[in-house]
């Protein structure tokens, strides 16, 4: 073949990768996936239940309050990875991590000390590195935006929803409700990550009227088995954007029971000042099954509560232990155990914890309402129906 021949040849093939021509690595001819299979892989695979969070902060007020990010495993072996961040204002914890398939949790706190309100606010990047994961690394990025007056802040109940239906129908919607509990107008949107899931409208806005949303779930196409999903409300000038609710589907043989099976808090006072203790019950009733160990997470706003203990309750006093641990960060971890105690029988109706707190108040100006939340349902009370999930307490100057 001669000199020009070649040439020409190889132009018009010089799009395909030399490697290919000489079929000397044929797996790396192929298109990268977008989706790793990590079946194939056999290695770990960073999954993140977000990548984008947003803080907005009043300049002459307290720092916004703390939310978080949630980490898996969704490949193959453990996941161990670190976390870190490129911006002085703020903090991860904690910094490392460890999951098998369990989702870990961690809180984005912010300092706002030395920053000032402007126009074009604050953006840092939270990086998650793992040298093993196929998809390494990944990233959250924070923005966060200082304003001359008050922002808005999303309020929303319930946090969590569960549906049941059988096999072939759908179970009845249910209803979602979001306000402004800050300052301004609150202009917000609905999305959600899974194609089973819809919700109706998919925003609006609020002055601190509250409004009221269609979650449906279409689960006639889908095989028996539980599944999960999420909605995320974002609105970028709130304090506390995006707010999550976890939306977990349960598919079956059998039709989903009638019984009222509610898991829900309260807390009393419902208002108050710095110093006021406000006592948190956390409720059961009709209960599908009996009852002899259960964990939850209970979120409150670090900024204007101190943790303070966790007591047995109404249904738990014979129990071998009820107790409460806080790190710090707005969570506190509440679990219990029966041991020899007094399995609860179902369709039982009381409490099964009463969570104690009190109001420190720092920074916040008069009426101010902030959301206590349950979540993380798991033992024996796993796929109870948070009703509600959130209480709010008002604080009083």
């Amino acid at each position: 073949m001669g000199r020009r021949k070649v040439v020409k040849l190889f132009r018009l093939l010089s799009p395909i990768p030399l490697a290919c021509l000489f079929l000397i690595t044929p797996l790396s001819c192929k298109k990268d996936p977008t989706t790793p299979n990590a079946d194939i892989l056999n290695r770990p695979v960073i999954w993140l239940n977000t990548t984008a969070v947003s803080f907005t902060a009043y300049a002459a007020g307290g720092d916004p309050a703390a939310q978080s990010f949630q980490v898996k495993n969704s490949g193959k072996n453990t996941l161990q990875y670190s976390v870190s961040d490129d911006a002085d204002w703020l903090a991860v914890e904690p910094a490392s991590g460890s999951s098998s398939g369990q989702l870990v949790e961690h809180t984005i706190l912010i300092n706002k000390a030395g920053l000032t309100a402007r126009d074009d606010g604050y953006v840092a990047t939270i990086m998650i590195v793992s040298d093993e994961a196929y998809n390494n690394p990944q990233r959250v990025t924070v923005n966060l935006k200082l304003s001359s007056q008050p922002p808005p802040e999303i309020w929303a109940s319930p946090l969590d929803m569960a549906f049941a239906a059988k096999v072939g129908q759908n179970p009845r919607p249910q209803t979602l409700r979001i306000k402004n509990v800050g300052e301004g107008t609150l202009t917000y949107e609905i999305a959600w990550d899974v194609p089973w899931l819809t919700v109706a409208p998919t925003g609006g806005t609020s002055a601190g009227g509250e409004k009221t949303h269609t979650v449906s779930v279409n689960s006639q196409s889908l095989a028996l088995g539980n599944y999960d999903g999420i909605i995320s409300i974002s609105a970028p000038d709130a304090s506390n954007s995006p707010q999550l609710v976890m939306v977990r589907l349960r598919v079956g043989t059998a039709p989903p029971p009638s019984t009222d099976n509610r898991i829900s808090i309260s807390c009393n006072p419902s208002s108050g000042g710095t110093g006021t203790t406000v006592s948190i019950p956390v409720s059961i009733r009709g209960n599908l099954q009996a009852i002899e160990s259960f964990g939850l997470e209970l979120t409150f706003d670090a900024n204007l509560f101190d943790y303070v203990n966790t007591k047995k309750g109404s249904l738990t006093g014979s129990w071998a232990f009820v107790d409460g641990n806080s790190s710090g960060s707005g969570v506190v971890t509440v679990g219990g155990l029966a041991g020899s105690g007094n399995t609860i029988p179902v369709g039982s109706t009381g409490t099964i914890a009463i969570v104690t707190l009190r109001v420190t108040g720092a920074g916040y100006s008069d009426g101010h309402v902030s959301q206590i939340t349950i979540r993380s349902y798991s033992d024996d009370i796993s796929g109870m129906q948070p009703k509600p999930a959130s209480t709010s307490f008002t604080f009083r100057k």
